[in-house]
């Protein structure tokens, strides 16, 4: 995809990643409509970008609404016209320890991290499929999807694995003209670590900022969000699914991957007559079977 000229939303864009890859698009002469939960954060990017010479409006939306999310999408086809790319990148850390988690912890994670990213695959997806040009769908995700993991992140880990499986399925239900990528970061230098200052009172309301001294620090020691708004731009204008961002990733993937190698080897071994399970081959034919009985 050529980036100039085209129409992108992106959601957490106030600041972190999000804001890196809104000031990435802009770089390369995309209209950007910056949202945010924080009505003055989205703003001072949105400024930013104009007092370089870019194109950009801002909004305010908590992606945990529907209904937000969908006035962000008439706002936007609105100011531009169409849209022809969408950042669900907007997220939240916290829960802690799984055993130690509040249900309004994991409510919360997940209201953002998921259902947020599913709120806009559903209402721009939608529009998406129904315009007739180029098109795609960016979900961040995280390195903890393909196999990074650490104790004291369990919710937020399940909440990323769950983008990534929404994102590999939505990819096959979409038409060919609407593309998917899932942005899968390692540790970056955001703030993050102090997401839960939005946080609604009904879900735990925020956190002791004094309580989270230790997740600075770590974060502090991340890549520069910059890299990744420039990764993620060029991996849209490839068309990759995966987007990658820190190579050390890898370790994580190769170690998952040779586990589950590892273990079919000794569970359950391949052989030709493993095929008659093969999901897709029955579900192919099994819905020839019905569209044959139907003409018949």
């Amino acid at each position: 995809m050529k980036l100039a000229g085209k129409a992108a939303v992106v959601t957490g864009g106030g600041s972190g990643i999000g804001r890196s890859i809104a000031l990435a698009l802009a770089e390369r002469k995309c209209r950007v409509l910056v949202a945010d939960i924080e009505r003055s954060a989205a703003a001072a990017v949105s400024d930013e970008i104009q007092k370089s010479g870019g194109e950009a409006e801002s909004a305010v939306c908590d992606v945990a609404s529907y209904d937000d999310v969908d006035r962000l999408a008439q706002s936007a086809w609105a100011r531009f016209g169409t849209v022809d790319l969408l950042f669900n990148n907007a997220g939240v850390s916290g829960g802690g320890p799984i055993l130690d988690a509040r249900p309004q912890d994991v409510q919360w994670v997940l209201s953002v991290n998921f259902t947020g990213v599913w709120n806009g695959c559903a209402l721009f997806g939608k529009r998406f499929r129904e315009q007739a040009s180029e098109s795609r769908i960016v979900n961040t995700a995280s390195e903890h999807s393909i196999g990074m993991q650490h104790a004291g992140t369990g919710i937020y880990t399940a909440s990323k694995h769950a983008v990534l499986g929404l994102s590999d399925v939505l990819r096959q239900e979409l038409p060919s003209h609407v593309g998917v990528s899932v942005l899968c970061p390692g540790l970056v230098r955001s703030n993050i670590w102090n997401s839960s200052r939005n946080r609604p009172q009904d879900l735990g309301g925020p956190l002791d900022v004094a309580s989270l001294g230790r997740p600075k620090a770590i974060l502090e020691e991340g890549m520069d969000p910059a890299e990744i708004g420039r990764r993620a731009a060029a991996g849209v204008e490839r068309g990759d699914f995966y987007i990658f961002t820190h190579p050390y990733s890898v370790v994580a993937a190769r170690r998952r991957a040779e586990e589950i190698e590892a273990a079919f080897a000794v569970q359950a071994p391949f052989t030709p007559e493993s095929e008659r399970y093969d999901v897709n081959a029955v579900v192919r034919r099994v819905s020839n079977v019905a569209q044959g009985s139907s003409k018949a």
